[in-house]
């Protein structure tokens, strides 16, 4: 039998199947010092639909077997809210991972996931970036523990996506911030600068944790309206996945700002998560600046256009990288950073961040 008779492409859809698309990674990976598994149980619900977000995402998962070897694995998905908010017919392909060496049977999956999505009016792809659902591709660092959240994909992923006729769209930027007793006096300054300028920095924990997520939702969507890549998230959605983290360090290091009773910005960050959740080989040691307990990260941040120009960004992210420091954490990160963004790239800057890690999204036409 030829290799290419033995590839077999299927449009999966059965709650054992969902299973063994989900432990995928656990076979890429293997060899792996370091990586972020994937949350199974999350990813089994959004693929049977069982999520908040399923009334507006239509999403297929396809598998490529290469003799009885699962070899790769994609989900084409059609995000309605998307789509509507920006008036776009544009696709997107989520989930994709793949065995080294197996040219012939991921181009056949890709091929077939592509025109899954021509056949429901796409017109064209985008892989590496849907907000909540996918992130984007690591083009540095291959075998380091990237930051949470974040992609650290074998290098040969691009030659997949390239061969299947992609483009790059996006770059991307993770920052990391020495947190030095230097930096710290100069945060300090830059959170008493914003407050003369009538701008109140607190944590979730100070304003209230629940009414802090709310905030995060409303502020959020109203900053990044226009921002590559986004789409409006309600709620009813951030509630059941932020709501938990009320006990945990994540109400202390994520920020509000409020001027005029009103919030103006907000910042989501969590503590180093890489001791709970990573994947670390016994014996083996992260670089502080990678894990270990040791990395904070600046997920998000976002201030309201009319109050943008007033330092309410740095005193934000310099209130929450005090606070890591506080509690024993020597680096942040501040993740991530489209090359185009120019303000927060400033902002990243300075507060005396380096670029520490460089992703890419892809595109083609259908």
């Amino acid at each position: 039998m030829s290799a290419a008779a033995s590839i077999r492409i299927e449009a999966i859809n059965s709650p054992q199947a969902f299973e063994e698309f989900a432990r995928l990674p656990y076979q890429v990976y293997a060899d792996r010092e370091a990586w972020w598994p994937p949350d199974i149980r999350n990813e089994v619900d959004l693929l049977s639909g069982r999520t908040l977000t399923a009334p507006y995402l239509d999403l297929q998962p396809f598998c490529a077997w290469s003799g009885v070897r699962l070899v790769a694995r994609v989900s084409a998905v059609i995000n309605r809210r998307y789509i509507s908010h920006w008036g776009q017919q544009l696709g997107q392909l989520i989930h994709f991972e793949a065995a080294a060496g197996e040219d012939a049977a991921v181009g056949a999956m890709l091929t077939r996931a592509m025109e899954w999505l021509a056949r429901g009016k796409m017109e064209s792809v985008r892989s590496g970036f849907a907000a909540f659902l996918d992130y984007p591709y690591a083009i540095d660092n291959y075998g380091s523990l990237p930051s949470f959240l974040l992609r650290g994909n074998p290098e040969y992923y691009h030659r997949y996506l390239k061969d299947a006729g992609f483009e790059t769209e996006k770059g991307q930027i993770d920052y990391t911030a020495a947190l030095t007793p230097e930096a710290l006096a100069r945060y300090a300054r830059m959170v008493e600068a914003a407050r003369a300028g009538g701008v109140a920095v607190m944590s979730w924990r100070e304003y209230g944790f629940l009414a802090a997520v709310d905030a995060w939702t409303e502020v959020t969507n109203a900053a990044f309206v226009r921002h590559w890549g986004w789409n409006p998230i309600t709620r009813d959605e951030v509630r059941p996945m932020m709501g938990p983290l009320h006990g945990t360090a994540v109400g202390d290091l994520s920020m509000v700002a409020v001027a005029r009773r009103e919030v103006v910005g907000v910042v989501f960050s969590v503590p180093d998560l890489s001791p709970a959740l990573a994947q670390v080989r016994p014996g083996v040691k992260l670089h502080p600046e990678r894990g270990g307990g040791t990395r904070g990260a600046l997920i998000n941040i976002g201030v309201l256009e009319r109050a943008r120009g007033r330092g309410v960004a740095l005193a934000m992210a310099a209130r929450s990288f005090m606070t890591m420091a506080r509690n024993r954490m020597r680096y942040a990160g501040y993740t991530l950073v489209l090359d185009d963004n120019w303000p927060s790239r400033r902002t990243a800057m300075a507060l005396g961040a380096r670029a520490t890690g460089n992703f890419v999204t892809y595109r083609r036409a259908l």
